[in-house]
C-alpha cells in the first residue's frame, strides 16, 4: 500500500505540471517516497492546527520539489482542494510556483538556494531555547512531579544536488554543528543529476565527510524507493539529539519516467505519450488528477490519526503546565505564534542630551538595551561585529549550546547565515535583529529579500553606512547600498539623524510587524533642535524652520543632517532663507498624502539634496542633478575630511554650489 500511496503523489504532482505547462517532474518523481516515509510515519502535524506550537517543522529548500510537497499536504489533510491544485501556478491561486507562507501548512517561504537550509537553522535554534525557557525542571531526587516535555519538535528539511553545492550551505551547517541542533533533520534527494547534467561534471566533494566534520551525524539511504530504508534512517536520526543530522537519499531523477536519471526530466512537462505510459503503469488511468481512494485513504489516515492523538496529548501537558507556568511565561507561549511585542518604547522617558556629542551607534546601543529588558523575545546577533555596531545586549549573557537563555548569538563571520537564521527565529515567535558594517549589508540581500516578502519583523542594523569611514578605504565605504535596500519593496529603511529619530524608529518598529533596516553612521552626532521622535512616523519632516520665507529646502537623511543644519546655519549670516527636511524613512514619506508632501516641499522653492551615498531614487525631488550632494562613484582611501573634500561634499564647496544655482 505504501507504494500505491507514493504513486498517487507522484501522479497528482505530473498532473499539476501538465495541467499548468510548468514545474519539475524529476524531483516530484525522486523525493515523493522520501516526503511520504516523512508525512506519513514521522511529521507530527494536525492539519486542521496549522498554528500549533509544538508541531514538527518542515522547510521546502528544495524549491523545485513544489508541487510533490502540495500533492502530499492534499492527501495528508490540509485544507486543500483537488482546485487548488488544478490552480497550481496560476493567479491568485493557493499554490503559488514556490512554498509560501499563507498555503496552509507552508512553515516557512521557499527562497534562494540554500536559503530554506539556512533559515531551519534558525527554527531550530528557536525549538532548542523554547525547551530551555519553559520544560519542567526535575528538581531533585524527591522531586514527585513528572512533567512530558512541553516543547519538543523537530525541524525537517529537504534538498537537492543543487543546493548541496551552494556556500551558503556550509555556514548553515557549521552553525548547527557547532550549536548541537540535535533536531535539524536534513534529508537530501542525491539524484546525481543537476539541470545541465551530471554532477560529476562539477562537484566532487565528500559530502558526508564534511557534515561530519562539521558535527553532524550522518546517514545513507541506497534505495531512495524503499519507505523502510528511509523510515530506519529517519528513526536513527531522532535517536541523535546530541548533533544535527543529514540524511543522503540516492534516489533516480524522475523515477518510472522515460529518461529518467537524465536532466531531460529535470524541468518543464512530460511529454503526453510518456505521462499516459507511466500512467497506466501504476494503474491511476489517463483522466488527470484521478485519486485512488484505497491509497489515499490510507496515508491521510495515518497521518491525521496520529495527528489528533498528539496533538490532544500535548493540549493535555499544556493543562498541566498552567499550574506550574508563571503568568508572564503563559503569555509569552500565547504569543509565539503572532511575534506581538508588550511593550510601549514611547512612554519611557530617555534623556536627551544636547551638548556633548556621542556615537549614534551607541545611542542605539541604550535604547536596545531597554527593549531588551522589557522585551522577552527580543534577541539577536552579529557577525563578529557587534563591538563595533555596539548592538551587545547587556547583562543578558551569550546565547551558547550551554547557555540557551542568553540573548546574544555570536554567528561569527557566517554574514549570509546571520539574515537566513534570523528569518527562522522569526517565523518560530522571535523579534530578531542582526548587525554588521552596511558595506557587508549585499551578502545578506537573500535574506532581506526573504524577510520582505514574508514580511517578517526582522531588524537589520547596519553601521558604518557611508564614506565618513574615511581610511577604511573603498571596500569599506558603502555608495549604492542604502540605495539598493530602499528599492526592496516592503523593507523599511530608516536613517535617523540623532537619537530622537533612534527612538522614533524603535518606536515605529516595536509597534509594527514589520521588516526594517536601522542604518547609523561611525561618527559621533549630537541631537539636534528640531528633530523629532514623532517625525519619523511620517518619514519626512522639517527639522529646521526657515526664518521667514525659504529660499530653498535642504533635504537630508542621517548623519548629513547636521550637516544640513550646518550649511543652513552658514547660508543664514549671508541672507540666505532655507528649510531643513529630516527624512529617516522615505518608504513612509511616500505613503504620506500629496498634501503633507506639498507642506514639505513648497512648489517653486529648489530642493537639494544631502547624502553621502548613491543619488538613486532622490532624482525625483531635483530639478537637475546639480541640486544632488550625493556620491555615484567609489570612494578612496583618506581622512573623513579629505574623503569628503575629495567627493566635493565638503562644507565649503556645498556652499559655493548652492549660492551659484540660486543666482
Amino acid at each position: 500500500m505504501d507504494q500505491k500511496a507514493i504513486n498517487v503523489i507522484r501522479n497528482l504532482a505530473l498532473d499539476m505540471i501538465t495541467n499548468t505547462g510548468a514545474g519539475h517532474p524529476g524531483i516530484s518523481m525522486s523525493s515523493a517516497p522520501i516526503l511520504y516515509t516523512l508525512f506519513t510515519k514521522y511529521l507530527n502535524i494536525n492539519p486542521s492546527t496549522s498554528d500549533w506550537i509544538n508541531r514538527d517543522r518542515f522547510v521546502l529548500s528544495s524549491g523545485n520539489a513544489a508541487e510533490v510537497l502540495y500533492a502530499t499536504m492534499f492527501l495528508c489533510g490540509y485544507p486543500l482542494m483537488i482546485d487548488d491544485l488544478k490552480s497550481y501556478r496560476k493567479l491568485n491561486s493557493k499554490l503559488p510556483a514556490t512554498a509560501t507562507i499563507g498555503t496552509p501548512g507552508i512553515d516557512i517561504s521557499t527562497g534562494f538556494p540554500s536559503e530554506g537550509f539556512a533559515s531551519a537553522t534558525g527554527i531550530a535554534l528557536a525549538e532548542k531555547i523554547y525547551e530551555e525557557r519553559y520544560n519542567y525542571k526535575s528538581k531533585g531526587l524527591f522531586d514527585k512531579t513528572k512533567l512530558p516535555k512541553l516543547i519538543d519538535y523537530y525541524t525537517y528539511v529537504l534538498i537537492d544536488d543543487e543546493e548541496i553545492m551552494d556556500g551558503l550551505n556550509y555556514e548553515a551547517a557549521s552553525f548547527a554543528g557547532s550549536y548541537g541542533l540535535g533536531k535539524l533533520i536534513v534529508l537530501w534527494d542525491s539524484t546525481g543529476i543537476t539541470r545541465d547534467g551530471p554532477i560529476k561534471n562539477s562537484f566532487y566533494d565528500n559530502t558526508l565527510s564534511r557534515f561530519s566534520a562539521l558535527g553532524w551525524s550522518t546517514v545513507t539511504v541506497k534505495n531512495g524507493n524503499s519507505v523502510s530504508e528511509i523510515s530506519n534512517a529517519i528513526k536513527k536520526a531522532k535517536q541523535d539529539i546530541n548533533h544535527p543530522t543529514i540524511i543522503m537519499v540516492k534516489s533516480i531523477l524522475g523515477d518510472g519516467l522515460n529518461n529518467q536519471g537524465t536532466n531531460l526530466v529535470f524541468t518543464d512537462p512530460i511529454p503526453k505519450a510518456d505521462l499516459d505510459e507511466y500512467k497506466k503503469k501504476t494503474g491511476a488511468g489517463t483522466i488527470p488528477f484521478t485519486i485512488l481512494k484505497e491509497p489515499a485513504s490510507y496515508m491521510r489516515d495515518q497521518v491525521v490519526a496520529r495527528g489528533n492523538k498528539i496533538y490532544d496529548e500535548w493540549k493535555k501537558t499544556f493543562n498541566e503546565y498552567k499550574s506550574i507556568l508563571s503568568e508572564e511565561q503563559l503569555k509569552e507561549l500565547s504569543n509565539i505564534p503572532v511575534n506581538n511585542v508588550d511593550f510601549n518604547l514611547a512612554a519611557i522617558d530617555i534623556p536627551i542630551d544636547y551638548e556633548n556629542k556621542e556615537l549614534l551607534r551607541d545611542s542605539n546601543h541604550k535604547i536596545m538595551n531597554i527593549i531588551s529588558n522589557n522585551v522577552s523575545n527580543f534577541i539577536g546577533g552579529s557577525a563578529n561585529l557587534s563591538s563595533s555596531t555596539k548592538t551587545y545586549l547587556d547583562n543578558m549573557g551569550d546565547l551558547l549550546p550551554n547557555n540557551l537563555l542568553g540573548k546574544n548569538i555570536m554567528f561569527g563571520g557566517r554574514n549570509a547565515l546571520m539574515g537566513s537564521a534570523m528569518n527562522g527565529l522569526a517565523i518560530s515567535g522571535f523579534r530578531p535583529f542582526a548587525s554588521t558594517h552596511m558595506a557587508y549589508s549585499s551578502k545578506l540581500i537573500p535574506s532581506i529579500k526573504m524577510s520582505a516578502l514574508m514580511n517578517l519583523p526582522v531588524t537589520y542594523i547596519f553601521t558604518h553606512d557611508s564614506v565618513t569611514v574615511g581610511n577604511d578605504g573603498p571596500v569599506n565605504q558603502p555608495i549604492s547600498e542604502l540605495a539598493m535596500l530602499r528599492s526592496i519593496p516592503n523593507l523599511y529603511v530608516f536613517r535617523p539623524a540623532d537619537k530622537k529619530e533612534v527612538i522614533g524608529t524603535w518606536n515605529i518598529i516595536l509597534s509594527n510587524k514589520v521588516p526594517a533596516v536601522i542604518s547609523l553612521p561611525k561618527t559621533e552626532i549630537k541631537a539636534e533642535q528640531g528633530t523629532s521622535k514623532e517625525g519619523v512616523l511620517k518619514g519626512a519632516y522639517i527639522a529646521g524652520k526657515e526664518k521667514a520665507i525659504a529660499s530653498l529646502v535642504l533635504l537630508a537623511t542621517g548623519a548629513e543632517v547636521q550637516v544640513a543644519k550646518s550649511i543652513q546655519a552658514k547660508l543664514l549670516q549671508d541672507g540666505i532663507d532655507s528649510r531643513v527636511v529630516s527624512m529617516p524613512c522615505m518608504e513612509l514619506y511616500n505613503l504620506q498624502p500629496e498634501s503633507y508632501k506639498q507642506e514639505l516641499f513648497p512648489k517653486n522653492v529648489p530642493i537639494f539634496v544631502i547624502e553621502y551615498g548613491s543619488s538613486f531614487g532622490f532624482e525625483k525631488f531635483v530639478p537637475s542633478s546639480n541640486y544632488l550632494f550625493t556620491i555615484n562613484k567609489f570612494g578612496i582611501c583618506a581622512s573623513k575630511d579629505d574623503v569628503l573634500k575629495y567627493m566635493n561634499l565638503d562644507l565649503n564647496t556645498m556652499i559655493t554650489k548652492i549660492k551659484s544655482l540660486l543666482k
